[in-house]
């Protein structure tokens, strides 16, 4: 008779075992995915909406190798984000206007000036606001280093 309520007593501890032990694994998913969405949700403070309807334009102006005003040499490769689409043909008639632009203020550079992140954003803007006095049916948004070398 005390074997059969030993056995009935380890049957019940088991069974509080696996009870407890599915519980846990339970809350433990809960809080992983409550922990997700406020992290995905809430965090980051400055988050930019983009209209899923409109995507971005984009255009390759492909590489700029130069010499830099002092010694050494610069070479980057851009990529325009566009206003519009209707701006690309643009682009494309005055690709060797837009170009020796380019070249001329890269070429205006010297090490210190573009050695750092501060100095790179400094060129990107000279190079949108160069671009844009030139065109007439629309503007760049954004440039975009897709490769950068300075030695």
């Amino acid at each position: 008779m005390a074997t059969v309520q030993t056995n009935q007593s380890n049957k019940i501890n088991l069974r509080s075992i696996i009870l407890i032990i599915m519980v846990l694994f339970i809350l433990m998913l809960m809080t992983t995915g409550i922990a997700y969405f406020v992290v995905r949700n809430f965090a980051g403070g400055n988050t930019v909406h983009v209209e899923s309807n409109k995507q971005a334009v984009t255009y390759s102006a492909g590489d700029f190798l130069t010499n830099l005003s002092d010694k050494g040499y610069i070479k980057v490769s851009l990529v325009y984000v566009l206003e519009n689409k209707d701006i690309v043909k643009e682009l494309q008639s005055k690709d060797y206007e837009i170009r020796d632009r380019i070249f001329a203020i890269l070429r205006s550079k010297n090490f210190e000036q573009v050695k750092d992140s501060r100095g790179m954003e400094e060129l990107r803007k000279q190079i949108k606001e160069s671009i844009n006095t030139i065109l007439s049916g629309g503007k760049i948004v954004d440039v975009y280093f897709t490769s950068i070398i300075v030695n």
